[in-house]
């Protein structure tokens, strides 16, 4: 136990300011866990007990619960618009590299970039990172390297939430949020061959110059721990010159937090609005039989002219007609639900305007009802802004990525190009819907004003890597024609350089002419 009444003030501040740091942390962890509750549909939503019959059943021991889940939607409409295409190294991209050509270095590691993209298939990771950094604010990458294949390797994780799946959390300087002071990784072992040692909580810590792991003990304490292959505790993380390589973990925060926080609250309205109709439709959305009883003569019984003789229940259904005395039946008319349609249609239009998703994403429609054209690119301005301001985010931290990367290969494999100053830029799919026959009309027009075929293949939507295939087919082509075109000239001056008289003889008759 910690007395602070023996502490330094020095020692006291900073101790507060732990405490802070941790209670934040707790704090933090606890929105995650709701936020990712919500992606996947689990609501705070009371049902009525009727309700729970129908929308909410106990199916194999699992409670399925209603939500109307918008806030998924508005995630995934992002997220989809989210794919990155290559890399620029000091302007020269992919389509730039070709070893026939003696590119330049920073081609040569464009190109290179992008084997490690493809070799730790990134392509497809991609989804669940930018997925987890939409949902939760934050998600991350580890870099290290792999020696099985020789390159550098990209691992994705989640921000830490205080449960079993593994998570991260930096921890910044409290002067200079900008500065990363370390990073901790939280994770429980899993051993399939020895229970034993399975569900035992690890923790890894990464410093600037080194990597510091350990496993908590049967009491609970910290010991430190090497993993099969580590040559030292800690594990050295400097270059060649003795360097440190710098933390290798990548933030990818989506700037202003979680995309779901701002939303929740009319999430749930929306199914709260939605329960009250179902309630309404339920009870009376529908044509309902009234009987009102006169007061001569008593209450008698109620019967139809099909039932059981002794039986006084009420049957209704088609081809039966309704017996009273001393009473009138009138018709009660299905009560009018547009207006709680129309308000929950409300709170589907105001999700749409804060998040800036156009709202056909968020409800069916109709056709007719979905723009096109010069309509459709300015109600989707909105969602563009926010895919490009993302991409600007997401695109420095896989520069950053890479820019590691490309310090951890040098310092661990060999042959790497020699570029200084390096600048890494993103590149990335267009934000907007594509138009085929409008981008073609613009390519079209770029091909007759003289504009490089780079330019206009990057206007068609083709990746780097496309864009270096064609190039590569047009070389080959070329080649082809050139090489058939210097063996016609090679034969024609052959044939101009022979001899006249060394036209062989002409044989007739079996003789000589």
């Amino acid at each position: 136990m910690i007395d602070i009444m023996q502490l330094t003030p020095a020692e006291l501040e900073r101790f507060i300011h732990m405490q802070a740091i941790v209670d934040r942390q707790a704090s933090a962890a606890a929105q995650v866990r709701a936020l990712r509750a919500y992606y996947a549909g689990d609501h705070p939503t009371m049902l009525t007990q009727r309700q729970q019959e129908f929308l909410g059943p106990l199916v194999e021991g699992k409670q399925f619960t209603f939500a109307h889940n918008l806030v998924r939607s508005v995630v995934d409409t992002l997220r989809e618009r989210l794919d990155l295409s290559g890399f620029t190294v000091n302007g020269a991209g992919i389509d730039d590299a070709d070893i026939e050509d003696a590119p330049e270095p920073a081609a040569q590691l464009a190109a290179l970039f992008w084997r490690w993209w493809a070799g730790n298939k990134i392509d497809s990771q991609q989804i669940t990172l930018y997925r987890r950094a939409l949902r939760d604010g934050k998600s991350y990458i580890i870099v290290d390297w792999d020696g099985q294949k020789g390159m550098p390797r990209f691992t994705l994780h989640s921000l830490d939430a205080g449960d079993v799946e593994p998570g991260i959390m930096l921890h910044h300087d409290p002067e200079d949020h900008n500065r990363i002071l370390y990073a901790t990784r939280y994770f429980y072992t899993f051993d399939p061959l020895n229970p034993g040692r399975t569900g035992v909580q690890r923790k890894t810590i990464y410093l600037p110059g080194e990597i510091r792991k350990y496993i908590q003990g049967k009491a609970g304490q910290w010991e430190t721990y090497m993993d099969s292959g580590d040559l030292s505790w800690p594990l050295s993380w400097v270059d060649a010159q003795g360097a440190p390589l710098g933390i290798p973990v990548i933030e990818f925060a989506t700037p202003g937090g979680s995309e779901m926080e701002q939303i929740i609250g009319l999430q749930n309205a929306l199914n709260k609005t939605w329960l009250d109709l179902i309630a309404a439709a339920d009870t009376s959305g529908f044509p309902l039989i009234a009987i009102e009883y006169t007061t001569e003569g008593g209450f008698n019984p109620i019967a139809d002219d099909a039932n059981i003789e002794g039986d006084d229940e009420l049957h209704i259904s088609p081809a039966r007609v309704i017996q009273v005395d001393n009473a009138r039946v009138h018709r009660l008319e299905a009560a009018n639900l547009q207006p709680m349609i129309e308000t929950k249609e409300a709170f589907v239009q105001a999700i749409a305007g804060v998040s800036r998703i156009p709202v056909y994403y968020l409800q069916p429609v109709g056709g007719a009802e979905v723009p096109s054209g010069e309509a459709l690119k300015q109600l989707e301005s909105g969602l563009v802004k926010r895919v490009q301001e993302r991409q600007l985010v997401f695109g420095q931290a896989w520069a950053d990525a890479m820019e590691i990367a490309y310090n951890i290969a040098k310092t661990f494999g060999a042959g790497l190009p020699e570029v200084d100053p390096l600048d890494i830029q993103a590149q990335w799919t267009d934000a907007n819907v594509r138009n085929e026959l409008q981008q073609a009309q613009v390519a079209e027009a770029y091909q007759r004003l003289g504009v490089p075929y780079d330019v206009v293949w990057t206007t068609l939507g083709f990746t780097p890597t496309d864009i270096a295939g064609f190039k590569g087919q047009a070389r080959r082509e070329e080649a082809v024609t050139v090489a058939a075109i210097a063996g016609e000239l090679r034969r024609a001056g052959l044939a101009a350089q022979r001899p006249a008289d060394s036209t062989p003889p002409v044989q007739q008759n079996g003789g000589t002419q």
